[in-house]
């Protein structure tokens, strides 16, 4: 009986090491959780530690030497999402990469596929969509789910959200960063976040250039 426990204990240990290691990253260690405990019930992948900011998130990748998911938040203590997906890209080009937003978040989703994320999943449909999108990656396919598709589709992605507008005219009025986060209840990254897509949208890359394209109303 001894000897089959032990066979059984290294096939199980064997199939526990081909999973994919899901290591999930955001500021707060409570989303951390809930996204974890969904993941925790998957046979597909294993659950690994999670990461609330960027240097712990590089030190556990460090550490991996299989096949790894990272389900990424759109902010960790200490980067922005589009910090983050630079350094996951240019570091781990191996990791696959899910990032996750509030519905009220979808500029970062957009975002986020145009930095090359393998797949994004809205916070209001995790419990569907997010095993349905890591049972995809870890036999090889991307997901997008059909919702965000659809938005993404019907969306001028070229034209200002009302937040970027709202910004850019806080710009105009002579705010700095810090004063139009404070002035919005935004933190001075996803400012500087919304900033770098309006300077995009607007084909400038500058304070003065984008004031310059809305005075003039070419915008």
């Amino acid at each position: 009986m001894g000897r089959w426990h032990d066979v059984l204990k290294v096939m199980t240990e064997d199939k526990t090491r081909t999973l994919s290691r899901v290591i999930v990253a955001d500021r707060q260690v409570i989303v951390c959780q809930g996204i974890g405990s969904l993941v925790d019930q998957m046979e597909e992948v294993a659950l690994g530690p999670f990461a609330t900011d960027l240097k712990t998130l590089r030190r556990l990748l460090g550490q991996e030497s299989g096949p790894v998911i990272v389900i990424l938040g759109v902010r960790l203590a200490d980067a922005d999402l589009a910090t983050s997906l630079k350094a996951l890209h240019k570091d781990f080009p191996h990791v696959l990469v899910v990032v996750v937003a509030e519905e009220s978040e979808f500029a970062f989703i957009r975002a986020a596929i145009k930095s090359g994320a393998n797949s994004v999943c809205m916070m209001g449909q995790i419990l569907e969509s997010l095993p349905r999108i890591l049972g995809k990656l870890v036999v090889g396919h991307s997901l997008v789910p059909t919702d965000i598709l659809r938005r993404l589709t019907n969306d001028t992605s070229d034209a200002l959200s009302r937040r970027e507008h709202e910004i850019l005219g806080l710009l105009v009025d002579g705010l700095t960063n810090f004063q139009i986060s404070a002035r919005l209840g935004l933190s001075e990254n996803t400012v500087k976040y919304y900033l770098k897509a309006i300077y995009q949208k607007l084909g400038v890359n500058s304070r003065g250039g984008a004031i310059a394209k809305y005075v003039a109303g070419t915008y």
